[in-house]
């Protein structure tokens, strides 16, 4: 209740927080704005309604056909009428409206599961983006601490270059090594700025955002406590886009047995009534049906066979797929798992950095070793934030591909 309560606050005040400077928005936050304002969740929704349509169609039984006739015939001089009004309907003999009925619901149900994987897709994306915004977030500050750490070793290498104890060959350097800093840190700000106008398309759409997205959310790797044959049976059972090929399969083969019925020609039933200028009226029953003379089926069902048994195929090929996509994430969440684990030993923050640049004012640091202990602080910490990005990268697309396995874990 707690919950959603907060949801319905965040987008009561969500047109308040579009016109605010800055926007401070968790993971979960950024996922709930999506389901609510994305257009391509609306391009996906259209598809699957498109598709929807189209087995409605399908389906659709054809409508009967009312004719009225009116003949005169004259034989000298006397005059005489006859009126007839026809009811005639088309009449399937062996079950093929049942049958398309039950294709068109197995096709309906394909296209929900597939919009239900495609939107799953997208919120990964947009996860992806949150993640990636974050870590440029965080590698921005890293360069702001290093410039911070090089202008007040300059200050104090101006000072004591007016006092003739330092050359200005120092000072050059220190120039050097800013500018270089600032052109890094400028590009990183660029490229957050790109992933987070990227992500606001994803999250404002149709909106026009004039404030800076915050993410609040502070990112760690906390591994999974799943195993990958555990995770390849759940995919295997819960994909939707699996799922869904398994309603196409189904949807197939009732198309193929529907052309072999249509094989049989069908019947056209016709009921009427007959009036006559002498009083005389009374009912007409009637039919008609095509001779198959010529088999004008036998390419629909050639073509409805083969599309059924490339169906099947796919289906095959499909779950192999599937369990080596699971395969693949899982490995990669494991790599950068090591990879994490390793970087934990000596790793450097900046704490240590300011103690070198104390370490310089006082001295016992050459130009040389600060200058290596400030690219080591700013190496170190982007590749911390980096793996941290990479694991969560890793673990939104294992989850994507266990069939929200990983979610639903975590949320137990």
């Amino acid at each position: 209740m707690i919950r959603y309560i907060q949801w319905t606050l965040l987008l009561v005040l969500l047109p308040a927080l579009v016109h605010a400077q800055s926007t401070s928005i968790t993971l979960d936050e950024a996922v709930e704005l999506f389901k609510q304002n994305s257009l391509q969740q609306e391009l996906a929704r259209y598809d699957r309604l498109r598709k929807q349509g189209e087995s409605i169609r399908y389906k659709a039984y054809p409508n009967p056909e009312i004719s009225v006739n009116r003949e005169q015939l004259n034989a000298g001089s006397i005059d005489y009428e006859e009126t007839t009004y026809m009811l005639s309907q088309p009449i399937e003999l062996l079950g093929q409206p049942f049958l398309r009925n039950q294709r068109a619901s197995k096709s309906q149900k394909a296209a929900e599961l597939q919009f239900e994987y495609d939107r799953l897709q997208l919120i990964r994306q947009v996860k992806s983006l949150y993640v990636e915004y974050w870590q440029l977030s965080q590698q921005l500050e890293i360069y702001n601490q290093a410039l911070d750490v090089i202008r007040k070793a300059r200050s104090a290498a101006k000072a004591r270059q007016s006092e003739g104890s330092f050359s200005g060959l120092q000072v050059q350097r220190f120039n050097v090594e800013l500018s270089r800093y600032r052109k890094q840190r400028d590009q990183v700000r660029l490229n957050r700025t790109q992933a987070g106008n990227r992500l606001a398309t994803f999250l404002f759409s149709g909106q026009k955002l004039d404030t800076e997205i915050q993410p609040s959310d502070s990112l760690m790797v906390e591994p999974i406590n799943l195993q990958e044959q555990t995770l390849i049976q759940y995919a295997l059972a819960n994909r939707a886009d699996l799922a869904a090929l398994e309603q196409i399969v189904a949807a197939s083969e009732l198309q193929y047995k529907v052309e072999k019925r249509d094989r049989l020609p069908d019947l056209n039933l016709n009921v009427g009534y007959k009036q006559q200028s002498d009083g005389a009226e009374g009912f007409v029953i009637g039919g008609t049906i095509k001779l198959p003379i010529f088999n004008q089926t036998r390419g629909n069902v050639t073509i409805t066979r083969s599309q059924t048994r490339s169906r099947q195929t796919e289906l095959t090929l499909k779950q192999q797929t599937v369990q080596n996509q699971v395969s693949t994430a899982y490995e990669r969440v494991e790599l950068v798992l090591e990879q994490w684990t390793s970087m934990q030993e000596g790793a450097m923050d900046g704490s240590m950095l300011e103690a070198a640049r104390a370490a310089y004012q006082q001295g016992r640091y050459s130009l040389v070793e600060l200058l290596d202990a400030t690219q080591a602080f700013v190496d170190g910490q982007t590749m911390t934030y980096e793996t941290i990005a990479d694991y969560n990268q890793a673990l939104f697309e294992l989850n994507v591909q266990s069939a929200g396995r990983i979610s639903n874990s975590q949320n137990n």
